[in-house]
């Protein structure tokens, strides 16, 4: 057996694309190869942006109503989210650093760890986050303009006027994904002020029915601590359902103009306040319903005062565009590194049709509220192990430091290089993340799955902590064991 190794300490040839491509109304020509320095014209203020106004939808604010439903206050919930979603943002900060290294996409850039081809578990990922998220944001953007129509014009709420909903928001978020980078980022500006004000004005709308200490219930779990970390756990999610695409945005900043700091301060600060106001937003004005049923927004148009239909009108097509955007975005660039001989325009299409699939299945065939509850923690039980490699391999294994051409090797057809490993495969993550993910899986409790270690803790949740800890704990025994420093080929 010899070993072969295909080096280049240039960054790979891309076309250079024209930057008039990437400005708010113009196709993005650029898919997920590299970027190079001389073409990255974005800022760390942008991610802020991006991260913040695409968390201001109710696709987001229903993560903050569902541990109501779960009989917990509203103190409780805004305290479960503070911490599910610090503790997400903290964990998932330094995958913010791998696109401005190596001028790609996050999932791309995790074959450094995972191996070239291995990083088809982090672009398996990336869908499936991309199509379920994608999916609620249509799912509850079409349920407000559906509810609010029925209020305001008397028109019906079945079947067929729902599926008129959900293809009005489904069009809208699909003709603007296709555009790609710049036309995303500037529609995030503008809905990030927009709907911001909107739901303050729904604060005044509901205040005078607020009550702190209101639950919503009798407990989900049994007990108050086993269903209070259920919500952090759930609130945790959305962090990590970011983490494969903040290098869709990160890869097209300049490490020579801005600082690892500024870049990781506006991630940061975009995810943990758009995420934390916009749950806590769903958790206060679902602390004063009358009535709890299975949708949020009917809920919500039911019981506003009649002046505030409209602006509910406005924040589904606004933030349902901003939330929908950035996951069908998300999609299409990482089935394009799947299949690279496909450009993003044509995987983008692709994969919206599978996420208006996948929202029928959900809302017509399953139970909406437990659809949610028990896809976010199957997805969290994937995700924590990938993170917290990716995560390791950045600041233990590679320090930071990427070979941006041999991070190509897959989507330019190539063998060998920096990252090649075993057959493209580095199983000294792969193999981690597997023992962890099915311990995730394996330990999920929620009504539509209950997996056999899912008492393992006395019915507290430990699906994720414990996942991501065999991850990181097997990863890094098998760096000590076997360093990465030889690279191998078949």
């Amino acid at each position: 057996m010899r070993f072969t190794v295909i080096t280049d300490p240039q960054p790979p040839e891309v076309r250079m694309p024209d930057p008039a491509a990437d400005r708010f109304g113009q196709i993005e020509a650029i898919g997920v190869e590299y970027i190079p320095e001389s073409e990255r014209d974005s800022r760390p203020l942008n991610m802020l942006a991006v991260f913040f106004g695409g968390n201001l939808a109710f696709s987001v604010i229903v993560f903050g109503w569902l541990p109501i439903t779960f009989g917990l206050s509203w103190t409780s919930v805004v305290a479960a989210s503070a911490v599910g979603i610090g503790l997400g943002t903290i964990l998932i900060a330094p995958m913010s650093l791998l696109g401005p290294r190596t001028g790609t996409n996050n999932t791309v850039s995790s074959g450094a760890h995972f191996g070239v081809t291995g990083r088809m578990v982090g672009s398996g990922l990336t869908l499936l986050f991309a199509l379920a998220y994608a999916a609620i944001a249509v799912w509850t953007s079409g349920d407000a303009l559906i509810a609010a129509s029925h209020r305001l014009l008397g028109t019906p709420v079945n079947d067929a006027m729902l599926a008129i909903g959900y293809g009005i928001i489904a069009a809208e978020i699909v003709a603007v994904a296709l555009f790609g980078h710049g036309t995303v980022v500037t529609l995030q500006k503008f809905v990030l002020p927009v709907v911001g004000v909107l739901l303050l004005l729904g604060v005044v709308a509901f205040g005078g029915k607020f009550d702190p200490g209101a639950a919503g219930g009798d407990y989900l779990l049994g007990g108050f601590w086993q269903t209070w970390i259920l919500a952090v756990v759930l609130a945790v999610g959305g962090p990590l359902s970011y983490a494969p695409t903040l290098g869709d945005y990160s890869r097209r900043i300049s490490r020579n103009k801005f600082s690892d700091r500024s870049v990781v301060a506006a991630t940061m600060a975009g995810i943990f306040f758009g995420l934390f106001l916009t749950a806590a937003f769903g958790s206060f004005t679902a602390s004063t319903f009358t009535n709890l049923s299975d949708s949020y927004v009917a809920d919500l148009v039911a019981e506003a005062p009649s002046w505030y239909v409209l602006p509910i009108v406005l924040i589904a097509l606004a933030g349902g565009l901003g939330q929908g955007v950035l996951n069908v975005y998300a999609s299409g660039l990482d089935l394009e590194a799947l299949i690279p001989k496909l450009r993003r325009v044509h995987t983008t299409l692709i994969t919206s049709a599978l996420a208006v699939a996948l929202l029928y299945i959900g809302v017509f065939l399953v139970d909406a509220v437990d659809s949610i509850t028990a896809m976010t923690l199957v997805l969290n039980g994937l995700a924590a192990p990938w993170v917290a490699i990716n995560v390791a391999g950045f600041l233990v294994a590679r320090r930071g430091k990427y070979d941006p051409a041999d991070l190509q090797v897959f989507n330019q057809g190539r063998r060998g290089g920096k990252y090649w490993f075993t057959g493209g495969w580095n199983l000294r993550a792969v193999i981690p993340w597997i023992a962890g993910s099915l311990f995730g899986i394996l330990s999920v409790d929620t009504s539509l799955y209950s997996g056999p270690f899912a008492d393992l803790a006395g019915g507290i949740d430990v699906s994720l902590v414990g996942s991501a800890a065999i991850a990181v704990v097997g990863y890094l025994i098998a760096l000590r064991v076997r360093p990465e420093h030889v690279t191998e080929t078949d």
